[in-house]
């Protein structure tokens, strides 16, 4: 079944985003050869519709080209639903792809701009099939590709105690990470594992204290990132982007971030500071969404951008 055109997602940081990228493209000389601008992470498609409109409202700017990229076949499918006219005149192209495939297909090609926004979409999370929402009375998969991988659910299946409570501590910082662990195996031993993420929220919020469950933030917020970036991999892709794929940017060329939570920062802020290393930080401190946009979309609130420049040999 194809995914439907329209998106519930808004995108974030998008004009500060655009901005940041396409000075580069304002400073070649008017001979220079169509150059691209990579959204390694299509999503919504909230930024690549902004690159587009803004490429093309400018005639020296309007041969530029936009590579949308993402794993999720059906953020795909509704791209090319939705810019059919863009692909259809060669302003876009569209792929589905991980991030540790992303070098291959920027081989070759003049790249000026890179971004990658690391958040799951509003489509993504609203979606009951994927079983990212607290809500969700949906299967409790989490993958991004399901058609590759394991899901939350086999993955809890399958494991041992000590194995669910690394993830929920290392990749959610979880103090109770030993507790909720402990609970999951239980119920699994009773054959009540459950099979919703709706029905793992509510048992990791029984493992809470009842002064605890009521909070600003929901109990099960850290062990639901926790085990999202294990199925799907987010670090070990994160690292593949860091390491391979903006090195396909050209000199003089930008590489924008979008992060949201403290793991996936570091690493970009690591990678963006070395003074050795072929970029230059050009943002000193994360840029953050402001009161106004936060207010528009609360789902903003933890975003942080980092931008870098690619340095000339």
């Amino acid at each position: 079944m194809s995914a439907p055109a329209t998106t519930v997602h808004v995108p974030i940081l998008a004009p500060e985003i655009t901005r940041w990228l396409l000075e580069p493209f304002r400073e070649l000389p008017p001979g220079a050869p169509a150059h691209w601008l990579v959204d390694c992470t299509l999503g919504g498609g909230g930024h690549t519709a902004l690159f587009l409109e803004t490429l093309a409202a400018d005639p020296a700017l309007a041969r530029h080209k936009v590579l949308s990229i993402d794993q999720d076949l059906e953020a795909v499918e509704r791209g090319r639903t939705r810019f059919e006219r863009e692909i259809s005149e060669g302003r876009l192209e569209i792929v589905h792809s991980r991030f540790g495939e992303v070098s291959t297909l920027v081989r070759g090609r003049p790249v000026l701009g890179l971004m990658a926004d690391l958040g799951f979409s509003s489509d993504q999370i609203e979606d009951p099939n994927r079983g990212l929402s607290f809500r969700s009375e949906g299967p409790l998969d989490m993958r991004l590709d399901t058609a590759s991988g394991e899901s939350c659910r086999e993955f809890l299946a399958r494991s041992r105690e000590e194995e669910i409570a690394r993830v929920l501590w290392e990749y959610g910082e979880e103090r109770l990470s030993r507790r909720i662990a402990s609970r999951i195996v239980e119920a699994r031993r009773r054959g009540e594992l459950p099979a919703t993420a709706k029905g793992l929220a509510e048992l990791i919020e029984r493992v809470f204290p009842p002064a605890a469950r009521h909070g600003r933030i929901h109990p099960a917020t850290r062990s639901f990132q926790a085990l999202r970036i294990h199925v799907n991999r987010e670090l070990e892709e994160l690292d593949s982007l860091l390491e391979s794929v903006i090195l396909g940017v050209a000199p003089g060329g930008r590489v924008a971030i979008l992060s949201f939570h403290s793991l996936e920062d570091r690493k970009v802020k690591l990678a963006f500071k070395t003074k050795e290393g072929p970029f230059r930080a050009l943002t000193k401190k994360p840029i953050e969404p402001d009161e106004a946009e936060i207010r528009a979309n609360p789902r903003s609130r933890s975003a942080k951008l980092r931008v870098a420049e690619r340095s000339h040999p």
